[in-house]
């Protein structure tokens, strides 16, 4: 079994999921995950605890498709 960590939202630091990998990597089918959000400013999460809009990078692995924080836009 991989181990598994939390992953806080960068928002408020409270937690928004738990991540199957060192990547910190949602896996996008498992069944407790969140539910990953697409719209026209791309895939996020919305974090439970302060509302936060947590833009999320489409991750492709050899175990199918997840989800990870996206680095935040340069400025």
């Amino acid at each position: 079994m991989l181990p598994t960590h939390d992953v806080d939202c960068p928002a408020c630091g409270k937690f928004l999921y738990t991540a199957f990998s060192l990547e910190d990597v949602l896996a996008a089918e498992a069944p407790t995950s969140p539910k990953v959000e697409s719209d026209a400013g791309g895939d996020y999460l919305r974090c439970k605890h302060c509302g936060a809009r947590v833009p999320m990078k489409r991750i492709t692995t050899s175990g199918g498709v997840g989800f990870r924080v996206a680095d935040p836009a340069p400025r």
